[in-house]
């Protein structure tokens, strides 16, 4: 008998929140439905520890054995005590010599360095930021410096697709060998975290530390940093909103949107797996 999925990794933005941020009602039901049906719901993002703790409460995700991986797979740790299972940071070299390449070309860069922010510019972007983050925003003369110092955990530029694209093959071209992550985790959000860690690889060692198979495990996401873990999972899945490249690499894509409860549908389809059925 087929063994059922036990665990879904969601990411958050643009997959279970709307792109204004709200939480469809229906992904609220389907939390609950989640948990009747002995499926474990893990918020698998890009964002900080400190934002994630916020939703995780809000959601009722923060019990005990339960687990949240944050950094785009660089850190994983448990919901309610905070124990950090795994955690792997950008070293300062690399962290440093991005910094000096892409702030002077994208102005709002931002860096977290110990579960704080930073950046070199407040603009109505990086505030707007910060705030949908729930964090502060801390203004430094240099991120390079900041950077120098360790304990690096992702570095950030906003800005349009086209350019950030472009500024993100300089660095490339300028960094051939670089030690880092390079991507977009939406179309206006471009990435470097630490060197071959992402949710894929988070999910295996998550797999791991809870002995269990990866086949245990379904998940769902939208975009570029979502590819890994949807690949990896026992059934991948990505909602109607997500990226090409993202919808290419899932077993099953959902009819609905992030906004009209693609994260619903996503649950409905792994309690339909689970009882043996085709997703629908």
């Amino acid at each position: 008998m087929k063994e059922a999925f036990k665990y879904l990794l969601t990411d958050l933005d643009n997959t279970f929140l709307a792109p204004d941020k709200s939480i469809p009602k229906e992904n609220t039901k389907a939390l609950e439905l989640a948990a009747k049906e002995g499926i474990r719901v893990i918020l698998s993002s890009g964002r900080s520890n400190m934002s994630l703790d916020i939703y995780a409460k809000r959601l009722g995700l923060d019990y005990d054995k339960n687990y949240i991986i944050a950094y785009n797979g660089c850190r994983i740790y448990e919901a309610k005590s905070k124990r950090v299972i795994s955690e792997n940071l950008l070293d300062n070299k690399t962290a440093a010599g991005i910094c000096r390449l892409v702030t002077d070309k994208a102005e709002n860069t931002l860096c977290y360095k110990d579960s704080t922010l930073y950046t070199q510019n407040i603009t109505d972007i990086t505030k707007r930021y910060a705030k949908n983050s729930s964090l502060e925003l801390n203004r430094v003369d240099s991120l390079a410096e900041i950077a120098g110092e360790g304990k690096i955990q992702k570095i950030i530029m906003i800005g349009e697709h086209g350019r950030l694209y472009n500024i993100g093959e300089a660095v490339r071209r300028a960094l051939p060998d670089i030690n880092a992550e390079m991507f977009f985790s939406s179309e206006d959000l471009f990435e470097f975290s630490a060197k071959g860690k992402n949710k894929g690889t988070a999910l295996i060692e998550l797999a791991d530390f809870l002995n269990e198979p990866v086949s245990a495990f379904a998940a769902v996401g939208d975009n570029q940093n979502d590819i890994e873990m949807i690949e990896n999972a026992g059934f991948g899945i990505a909602v109607a909103n997500a990226a090409a490249e993202c919808k290419n690499a899932a077993r099953f894509v959902t009819s609905r949107d992030c906004a009209g409860g693609g994260f619903a549908e996503a649950v409905l389809c792994i309690i339909s797996a689970n009882r043996g059925k085709s997703p629908k």
